[in-house]
């Protein structure tokens, strides 16, 4: 180690210059800390560059989550999703898209709603001159057409008034119902073919399901009067129940043939009503005569007639009974001017209740 005698005259002169400044130099009293402060390590998370970021990338984040918020609380209530995507430099950038609501397969229709339907139904009873057509008025709840429910109704529900029956039996299906232009068109899943009542009767099994279509049709404000085509499984059918042709459109046979000539409405099977009770219905009568009798546990306890509106064709008729609470049976009838030489009086029956 070199001593002040061993210095060169350079160092020397440096020495004694830097010692006379140093002795100028008056510490102040918080130079120490100072020091110790500009010295000290600083972690990084601390250092104002780091912290410059941090605020900035608070901020954006900010800036985003407002931007997502201020689309989700829009008065369209549209789910927001956040897309991911590239930026040309190759980050990820976030930005929000709107996505619309699902939307159904492609090939598929959204079903209609269900509605409340009171449709004809037509079924069968014995009239004293064979089998004969009667009809009934249900109320269905049905997101299909009146005629596809009314069809529908007769195929699987039983008539309410224990008096009729119906001709079709074994579980067959409505595929489909269509009214256009020219027919009613009835698909149907295959009928059982080995039903007694059927193959006696195949012509008015085939007319219980055209009247049926053909009432709920006009019911529904369309043509009543067309043709109903009858297939099965899309394909047409030839031939119902060993004998019914319907490898055409059939058309409603003559009402006078095969429909009971006396038809009651109102009240239906069962009701209860209030009191004054209105009885109206249908009938094809001669005069336009329609007898009635009124009847309780079995007795007759008031009787007389009502007109139709025409004779000899179906029209309508109507009449009021005030009665006093209870069960009763009406009984509508045609008069019989054979007085009893002839085929029995045709006639309709309901059971109701006076509140």
């Amino acid at each position: 180690m070199s001593t002040p005698e061993n210095w060169p005259p350079e160092e020397q002169q440096l020495h004694d210059a830097m010692h006379r400044a140093a002795e100028r130099v008056q510490p102040a009293p918080d130079g120490l800390a100072r020091i110790r402060r500009r010295t000290a390590v600083v972690p990084m998370w601390r250092r104002p560059v780091v912290l410059g970021l941090a605020g900035a990338t608070a901020l954006a984040a900010a800036v985003i989550v407002g931007g997502v918020i201020l689309l989700d609380g829009s008065d369209d209530d549209t789910p927001v999703a956040t897309e991911t995507s590239r930026s040309p430099s190759g980050s990820p950038s976030e930005t929000p898209t709107e996505t619309s609501a699902p939307s159904s397969p492609p090939g598929t229709e959204t079903a209609p709603p269900a509605q409340t339907l009171t449709v004809p139904v037509y079924y069968v009873a014995d009239s004293g001159d064979g089998l004969r057509l009667v009809r009934e008025f249900h109320t269905v709840e049905t997101n299909s057409s009146s005629v596809w429910a009314a069809v529908d109704e007769m195929l699987k529900v039983l008539p309410t008034d224990p008096d009729y029956t119906t001709l079709w039996w074994g579980g067959v299906n409505v595929q489909s119902a269509e009214v256009t232009a020219d027919a009613i068109t009835i698909d149907l899943s295959d009928p059982a073919e080995d039903d007694p009542s059927a193959l006696e009767h195949p012509d008015l099994a085939v007319q219980q399901l055209v009247y049926t279509a053909t009432a709920a049709a006009a019911d529904a404000g369309q043509d009543g009067s067309l043709p109903v085509r009858i297939t099965i499984d899309g394909a047409p059918a030839g031939e119902l129940f060993g004998g019914a042709d319907v490898s055409e459109p059939v058309v409603r046979a003559d009402p006078l043939e095969v429909r009971q000539l006396v038809q009651l409405n109102d009240p239906a099977e069962g009701a209860t009503v209030p009191s004054p009770v209105t009885f109206s219905g249908e009938a094809a009568v001669f005069e336009a005569n329609v007898l009635w009798e009124l009847r309780r546990d079995g007795e007759v306890v008031d009787s007389g007639f009502t007109t139709a509106e025409t004779c000899c064709e179906f029209a309508r008729f109507e009449m009021e009974l005030d009665l006093e609470p209870g069960t009763y049976e009406i009984v509508m009838s045609e008069s019989d001017p054979s007085s009893g030489e002839g085929r029995r009086p045709m006639s309709d029956s309901r059971t109701f209740t006076v509140e």
